[in-house]
């Protein structure tokens, strides 16, 4: 590894290569403290088949007198004995303190890149899929659907981060950070109740456990009892739809997803901790979802965004006014913004046609429905008319 700054010897990794964390790495690699001083720690590696060990002077505070000089110095010593880079050695120790999420795309690209575009569709399908796991940490028997409790919004919001991409294919990596106070109820205690896992250790095991069964009722459904069975054990509409997006890009030969969990929490019970999914399976996800689908009774929901399409019906036949059609709305649904496709009567259309041409909110609700790759509002349709009907007797508007 190069040289770093003396002045600033970790850069933008800082916040994680403390070393309060990189004494906790070490801990858990087999290293040995053999001086612990207020000021400064000796790490040592014995390594096997005879050769020398490997010593680390880990200064504990800033205002040792060389500081910088010696994090540089145990920053490369430590690399160097891995022959890891300054990233990847920053992604494990962050890795002693969070459960790790790689996802790795097999694409028909050789240089190991995916269009912008892609990548972005990528990352808002990686939101749904955690977020869809928060939920069901959570509260195991929510639907993914209505207003996202507090606790989850917090935890995606502080606690969830994105990595560096990894060397090969293109892979992207999501960390679930455990805080320094989220310590399991009951952990490390003989006699007391059965250890709680902290939230993101039950977010991440929610996701393997959602991931391994989507694998399965993709490659078997014999060995479910239906699809209700399937859904018990973690199948989930919002994230199989979207792997379906991740996996419909152009030349995606299979997923790869994988876990690394936190070694600062023990695991108490079984999780896969790998999880792939070859073209066959992908191709399957569509069907999976229509079972789901009607599996699941339509929901009633509001939705509020800019008009972006108009379609009347019956073109050409009685006045403007007289008639109804279909308008598209940009609006939120089941966390991103869907394209949704409202039929309307001829006074609503009216409001549409004045929302459409002032670019204003137009707020309407039905029952959220989604045939193939469309969402729509089924009847009962109402449009929340008193915004723009107020706006439509503004003079000099």
């Amino acid at each position: 590894m190069a040289a770093a700054n003396l002045a600033d010897p970790i850069g933008q990794y800082g916040d994680i290569l403390t070393p309060a964390n990189i004494a906790q790495f070490l801990a858990t690699r087999d290293w040995t403290c053999r001086t612990d001083r207020k000021v400064d720690q000796v790490w040592v590696l014995d390594e096997s088949g005879g050769g020398r060990p490997v010593s680390v002077l880990l200064p504990r505070t800033p205002s040792f007198v060389d500081y910088a000089k010696r994090m540089t110095e145990a920053i490369e010593t430590i690399s160097k004995t891995y022959d890891w880079g300054l990233p990847e050695l920053a992604e494990k120790v962050a890795s002693i303190r969070a459960d790790l999420f790689y996802i790795r795309v097999d694409q028909r690209f050789d240089d190991g890149t995916i269009p912008l575009r892609q990548a972005s569709s990528l990352l808002d399908s990686i939101d749904q899929i955690v977020r869809a796991a928060a939920i069901a940490a959570h509260n195991p028997q929510a639907t993914g659907r209505g207003r996202i409790p507090d606790t989850v919004t917090e935890f995606l919001n502080e606690d969830v981060r994105m990595g560096h991409t990894k060397k090969g294919s293109f892979i992207v990596t999501v960390a679930a950070r455990i805080g320094e106070d989220d310590v399991p109820e009951g952990s490390g205690e003989v006699g007391t109740r059965e250890p709680v896992p902290s939230f993101a250790r039950r977010t991440m095991t929610a996701l393997a456990r959602s991931l391994d069964t989507t694998r399965r009722y993709a490659a078997s459904r014999e060995q479910f009892e239906g699809i209700g069975d399937a859904v018990e054990q973690g199948l989930k509409l919002q994230v199989v739809q979207a792997l379906q997006d991740i996996g419909g890009s152009e030349g995606i030969r299979s997923l790869d997803l994988s876990f690394e969990w936190a070694p600062a929490e023990p695991q108490h019970m079984p999780v896969p901790d790998h999880v792939s999914l070859d073209r066959s399976l992908i191709d399957q996800l569509p069907e999976i979802e229509r079972r789901l689908v009607r599996r699941t009774e339509p929901e009633r929901i509001t939705v509020v965004g800019p008009v972006k399409e108009l379609r009347r019906y019956d073109e050409g036949t009685g006045t403007e006014e007289e008639s109804g059609g279909e308008i598209v709305v940009h609006a939120e649904v089941t966390g991103r913004i869907r394209r949704v496709t409202v039929p309307l009567g001829a006074s609503d259309m009216g409001l549409a046609i004045i929302a459409f041409r002032d670019r204003l909110p137009f707020t309407v609700s039905g029952k959220i429905v989604k045939r193939g790759n469309t969402w729509r509002l089924d009847e009962p349709i109402e449009v929340d008319r008193s915004f723009l009907e107020f706006h439509s007797r503004r003079p000099n508007r």
